[in-house]
């Protein structure tokens, strides 16, 4: 039987003491039928601290997410739709139809950030150049021109969980043109309606109050009758070409915590910002975690293996509601000292992504954190000690959401600071 003697290291590796109940333990080949002793450590130091990503992908996105919202934290957040249009069936139209109307159906997908009580304002705006992605991809830096006058406007009060649809009409010069063209055989097929029929830029008013997702299932439809026929109402859709379709989502930092980050490089430390760390899906704000002190359980003398890490980092008090909500997991990137992304953590069971995921540790008192599986990142560290390894929090759905979340960083109080706890094996010490 191997002999466990469990350590509590009350400074950073330095004094500890032992407990006298002993028991075996399954450590693995590595070790050989010798005295071992185990570490519990939760006194490293960890830093963490708010930076942005310059450019995000956000090619395919799962749903349009339009309109505009003021945050306390964040300023104001806006997202806007650049949207291609298609049609994969038929161009004709029968010789003796008429002209109705025309509209804009946004399906519902039940997302929404932030308050959807008072009446919003979407606009609708045709694009004047042809939607391509840079090398192959859009980010959230991608723009297009577009008319600054609007072929459509929708007031209203949003109710995603009740509507299925907003409808809103675009005026009948666009419609009208393009029926007749279609009608009259210049426009057949794809190429030629994209080459007069760039595509719509679908934005919210500054004094909206909510952003909102919009199914990419919405549909571009025009209403017409047959000349002659009684209830003969028909229609001619248009479909959303996701390949070229994107969110444009940026916020006005003025005024901010972040007003300060120039670039990617740019980190604020939680200790300058009231000890938070913060992300926020679609602007590319996003967490750091440093642990700078790793290699100092290296100076336990003996031969050592990291058996398991885990990270604690909990969500401040009040920051989410059911208007600013937060999801069950967020994802963890590996990144360089330039912020760039170098890799992603995965389980050694089944090599699928690991996730940061939540755990409520009191609904009472409003109290949860994410915990993060920091085995793996610890191993790349210890085991290459010359390079600057980090790892970044950031949301899911970064390209058609605008989750925010406030975290607590190293200096809050005990059980609500960001908290690092590692089990660690020495043994062959004499």
């Amino acid at each position: 039987m191997k002999h466990i003697y469990v350590l509590i290291l009350i400074g950073i590796l330095t004094s500890c003491s032992e407990d006298n109940e002993t028991q075996p333990l399954e450590i693995g080949n590595d070790f050989i039928e010798s005295t071992t002793k185990v570490f519990y450590i939760d006194t490293l130091t960890i830093k963490s601290s708010t930076f942005q990503f310059d450019s995000l992908v956000v090619s395919n996105p799962n749903r349009l997410l339009i309109g505009s919202y003021l945050d306390p934290i964040f300023g104001h957040t806006e997202s806007k739709s650049f949207i291609q249009l298609n049609n994969n069936f038929d161009y004709s139209i029968e010789d003796n139809a008429q002209y109705d109307s025309i509209a804009l159906i946004l399906k519902h997908d039940n997302y929404f950030y932030n308050d959807t009580i008072p009446s919003q304002k979407l606009t609708v705006h045709q694009v004047l150049e042809n939607i391509e992605p840079n090398e192959g991809n859009y980010y959230n830096t991608s723009n297009f021109n577009f008319e600054n006058t609007f072929i459509g406007v929708k007031n209203f009060n949003p109710k995603p969980y009740k509507n299925d649809f907003i409808s809103i009409k675009i005026n009948n010069t666009y419609g009208n043109s393009l029926f007749t063209k279609i009608l009259q055989k210049d426009i057949t097929n794809n190429d030629e309606f994209l080459n007069e029929y760039k595509g719509l830029l679908v934005q919210g008013e500054n004094t909206n109050t909510t952003v909102l997702g919009f199914s990419t299932n919405s549909i571009l439809r025009i209403y017409y009758t047959i000349e002659g026929e009684e209830y003969s109402e028909k229609t001619l859709d248009f479909t959303i070409n996701t390949a070229n379709t994107f969110n444009k989502t940026s916020s006005n930092k003025n005024g901010t915590y972040f007003s300060s980050i120039v670039n990617q490089k740019t980190q604020i430390p939680s200790t300058e910002t009231d000890n938070n760390s913060f992300i926020q899906a679609g602007t590319g704000v996003a967490t750091r975690i440093d642990i700078p002190a790793i290699e100092t359980l290296y100076d336990i003398p003996g031969t050592g293996t990291l058996i398991n890490a885990n990270l604690k980092i909990s969500l401040k008090q009040s920051s989410a509601t059911n208007n600013l909500h937060v999801r069950d997991s967020l994802k963890v990137y590996i990144i360089n000292h330039k912020a760039e992304i170098v890799g992603t953590l995965t389980s050694t069971e089944d090599g699928n992504e690991l996730l940061a995921i939540k755990n409520i540790e009191d609904q009472e008192f409003d109290t949860s954190y994410y915990n993060i599986s920091m085995k793996q990142f610890l191993d790349i560290k210890l085991n290459t000690p010359n390079e600057d390894f980090f790892l970044a929090l950031y949301s899911k759905e970064f390209n058609s959401s605008v989750d925010r979340y406030v975290l607590n960083g190293e200096e809050n109080s005990d059980k609500q600071k960001i908290q690092l706890e590692v089990i660690y094996a020495i043994y062959d010490d004499e």
